[in-house]
């Protein structure tokens, strides 16, 4: 069973891309310290370029157009150049072996909750931790006028996500977490009302996986009915979850106590705290109209489910014309119950973000982590905002102001900020390789939708057990 590598090895690769195609490091050994300098010549002429995916509708490349601006006020001479390549979770390892096959690197690579894994065991970027001390430094020498301090400014647990062995190597543009968004016109058609208590997240009445299920429950008792069929929602369901994105079943797992590891590695799905997870899903399977197929056309997009998982900001969720009007949010359902043993409720989150290559020195990578800075300043982010960036800002100021928000104040925006104590990222691979991280992540997909939508393949319904055994099998070959 493969594990990961001691820091002080150099990380081996032995993994194809495509087939006769392999991945070589980037370099051997990249520094973990090196000096820096925050002082960076304004008149310096130079280029940076930055990896931006080709996959997301041009999303990331606008929101680093929207920086461009401000930065060359900074530092006029120098221009920015776009590295576009096919990003996904399919490709991002074709991706990175292209990158580095080229030879022509760019200096800030793109990365997420789960790529930045990858890169680093492709010694792609480096530590970040050197800038970082050096900005604290220079914070609490100037009380604050200078420098940046993530544990007074920022959501210092997001910057975290992306560490290997202490060591944090990417800057999050932004604070992703996942919210549950429902359709008040379609709530009140199934006769829940506003008011109903469930439809409340409070320090004293937190909204819960229960108080989710029991309203699931009521919305897909009236789609069956004859009043949901004459309404128009005979092809509706009452929950969009996507349980195979990994911030939805990372959190349900967490919350469960279910593992695709142990800490020393060891396949430890096959467990008591899985199969009562796996009963729960196929339990709301099972019960009428809950869980909406991946292979359905009903959405909430199209006001046809009830409530749907998503860490999009409310701007964005208004582009849907049939919802525009009719949403609000709450915060992802904590799975919380004594009677039960479920004391450890979890909320998914993520990043996206980019690293400093680890081919990027001196100068060049002190005018990149200016880049990187200036896109959490205060000026930077609220760039993005106005660019679109619809989930709230990485600045606690920014984000408690609800300046990602202006405009749907009528919306619970609260709902992205709640129990920050609970907000967990992904991280089911980090006890293995990190070239075995898209398998791991792929066989954790595949068991959610054996237990949510097991007939999705046209296979028969597969007992949870039956389900379980599978996802031990394939990761067995994930990390093989």
């Amino acid at each position: 069973m493969k594990k990961v590598f001691c820091a002080v090895l150099p990380l081996l690769l032995a993994l194809f891309a495509c087939a006769g195609c392999f991945t070589p490091n980037i370099i051997d050994t990249p520094d973990t310290e090196y000096e820096v300098s925050l002082d960076v010549d304004p008149d310096i002429e130079a280029t940076l370029r930055i990896l931006v995916p080709t996959t997301d509708g041009g999303m990331e490349e606008n929101y680093i157009n929207a920086l461009i601006p401000g930065f060359q006020e900074m530092f006029p001479h120098v221009t920015i150049e776009f590295d576009r390549r096919a990003i996904s979770d399919e490709r991002y390892v074709e991706t990175i072996s292209s990158v580095i096959s080229s030879g022509n690197i760019p200096d800030l690579f793109y990365s997420n909750t789960v790529f930045y894994y990858y890169l680093i065991s492709q010694n792609c970027i480096v530590s970040l931790e050197p800038y970082y001390a050096a900005e604290q430094a220079l914070y609490d020498q100037t009380g604050g006028a200078e420098g940046l301090s993530l544990e007074t400014d920022y959501y210092e647990n997001f910057f975290d996500m992306s560490s290997y062995e202490g060591r944090r190597y990417v800057v999050p543009r932004s604070m992703d977490s996942v919210v549950t968004y429902y359709n008040k016109e379609f709530l009140q058609d199934a006769g829940i009302s506003p008011d109903d208590e469930r439809l409340e997240s409070t320090e004293e009445n937190p909204f819960t996986w229960n108080d989710l299920l029991s309203l699931c429950q009521q919305v897909s008792d009236y789609i069956l009915s004859e009043q949901g069929r004459a309404d128009g929602y005979s092809l509706a369901y009452a929950l969009q979850a996507d349980f195979d994105w990994e911030a939805v079943f990372n959190a349900i797992m967490v919350s469960y106590g279910s593992q695709a590891f142990d800490e020393d590695g060891n396949i430890a799905i096959d467990s008591p705290e899985t199969l009562a997870m796996a009963e729960m899903l196929r339990g709301m399977y099972d019960a009428g109209r809950i869980i909406r197929p991946v292979t359905s056309g009903s959405s909430f997009a199209n006001g046809m489910t009830a409530f749907h998982f998503s860490s999009s900001g409310p701007s964005r969720m208004a582009t849907n014309a049939e919802i525009a009007d009719d949403f609000d949010a709450l915060p992802f359902p904590l799975i919380l119950d004594e009677e039960a043993g479920l004391t450890n409720p979890a909320i998914g989150c993520g990043f996206a973000g980019w690293g400093i290559s680890s081919t990027t020195e001196g100068t060049q990578r002190d005018l990149a982590w200016q880049f990187l800075k200036y896109m959490i300043s205060e000026e930077g982010q609220m760039a993005l905002i106005n660019a679109g960036l619809a989930t709230p800002s990485i600045r606690i100021d920014l984000a408690e102001e609800k300046q990602w928000s202006k405009g749907y104040e009528h919306i619970n925006l609260d709902a992205w900020l709640q129990w920050s104590d609970y907000k967990v990222s992904s991280q089911f691979f980090i006890t293995q390789d990190p070239s075995a991280t898209f398998d791991i992540y792929s066989a954790l997909q595949n068991f959610m939708n054996n237990l949510t939508d097991p007939t999705s393949m046209g296979s028969s319904v597969r007992s949870v057990e039956m389900c379980i055994d599978i996802a031990a099998e394939d990761l067995a070959a994930a990390v093989r």
